[in-house]
């Protein structure tokens, strides 16, 4: 027999062998499929083939891909019963496989957000395919905007609509612009900004305001760790109970941990995994119409960011927009999202001077694609106090609903 005969028909053995294998493994996801259609099962692949398959391999992997579906699964109040077959295949594919999502028809799951929720996607512009997934609000503003540029030039109670018209006195008076991005006066067109009506439907039960924390972590100078009245989650609760008991303005406070892994403090995906747990609030309460982001600032050195309000010792405030400028990762409500920070802006240097800091531009979305009246709030910095961070919460409630009312 000679040499050549043996070593094609191992070829032969082995090549049947992989492809009973593929058939074996085709049948398993097959068998999957259809189980994930017909029966209550959500990633779980120990019942299927092999008893002792571990499951948690297998949801490790999908969590890997995307934290939010973890939240999802682990969040939903909804009894595995209750979860629609549909809704099974668009947790376990839908933000994995974008067509997917297309032939199921959920609106929710885009290429979009497929794009954002994997940074490391394979794009063209090469401008951001390396900052894709460094998009995190990283709180470095005072390494590239010192203090003044980020301070109005001058405080005035009313602008005119020629001042407005003018970026030479919008950059010098109401806009820090990023330095990794550049923008133009056809960025700010102030007749759409000034003429958006942001008044919501206080007639309709329900809340009307979502607050929540992208980094629930985010503490002060004289914070006591491990107290969530001390955070940015106590300043919400703040803000929550002041519209509600002074300005009948009912309030969802979500108080969940996105910026926590394994006990420790982790932010590199913080926007991802809030962005399902988000979209199922605004989902399960339609009377939303307003979205607020309480975050507390960095800055190098030891000066406060402060300001006296009602003889008050208070920290100042910045509004924050991300402008959503990279195609994968797009945002309908821009134009919205900076009219309401603008007039946000605005009522508050008519009620309370030198109360804001600049409003910060920056060119990814940070979530605001969700609702047209969503804002990212920066208050104070890690070197106020708490007080004075809680003494920020009655005047930021009063000009939120001067503008919504």
């Amino acid at each position: 027999m000679n040499k050549s005969y043996l070593i094609n028909n191992r070829n032969k053995k082995i090549s049947i062998i992989y492809l009973l294998i593929l058939i074996v493994l085709t049948i398993f996801i097959l068998i999957k499929l259809l189980g994930l259609y017909f029966f209550n099962e959500v990633i779980n692949f120990k019942n299927i083939v092999y008893d002792d398959i571990n499951s948690s391999f297998f949801s490790r992997i999908i969590n890997s891909m995307n934290p939010s579906v973890e939240y999802y699964l682990k969040n939903n109040t909804k009894s595995n019963s209750e979860i629609s077959n549909n809704n099974k295949i668009e947790v376990l594919y839908g933000y994995n496989i974008p067509l997917i999502s297309f032939m199921l028809n959920i609106r929710d799951y885009t290429y979009s957000t497929v794009s954002e929720n994997f940074p490391r996607i394979n794009i063209k512009d090469n401008k951001i395919k390396n900052e894709l997934e460094h998009y995190e609000h990283d709180e470095s503003f005072f390494a590239t905007h010192t203090l003044e540029e980020q301070t109005p030039v001058i405080n005035v109670k009313n602008y005119t609509l020629e001042q407005l018209n003018n970026f030479g006195f919008l950059q010098s008076n109401l806009y820090t612009i990023d330095k990794s991005i550049n923008l133009t006066k056809q960025n700010f067109p102030m007749d759409k900004f000034l003429s958006k009506d942001m008044s919501i439907n206080m007639n309709d039960k329900g809340p009307k305001v979502l607050i929540y924390h992208t980094h629930s972590q985010e503490s002060f100078v004289d914070s006591v760790k491990g107290n969530k009245e001390h955070t940015v989650v106590g300043l919400g609760d703040e803000l929550e109970r002041i519209l509600e008991e002074k300005y009948n303005i009912e309030v969802l406070h979500h108080r969940k941990e996105y910026d926590i892994i394994n006990g420790k403090i982790d932010r590199n995906e913080a926007y991802q995994r809030i962005e399902a747990p988000l979209k199922s609030i605004i989902k399960e309460n339609p009377s939303i119409e307003v979205l607020m982001d309480i975050h507390r600032d960095g800055i190098k050195g030891n000066f406060k960011l402060l300001n006296e309000i009602d003889g008050k010792s208070t920290a100042k405030i910045m509004f924050f927009n991300g402008l959503a400028l990279y195609k994968v990762m797009p945002n309908k409500y821009v134009t919205d999202n900076m009219a309401f920070s603008l007039q946000m802006q605005l009522k508050a240097n008519e009620l309370y001077p030198n109360f804001t800091r600049k409003i910060y531009l920056r060119g990814y979305r940070y979530n605001l694609h969700l609702k047209p009246k969503s804002l990212l709030i920066e208050v104070g910095a890690q070197t106020n106090t708490v007080e004075e961070a809680m003494n920020a919460m009655e005047p930021l409630a009063r000009i939120l609903y001067e503008v919504i009312k």
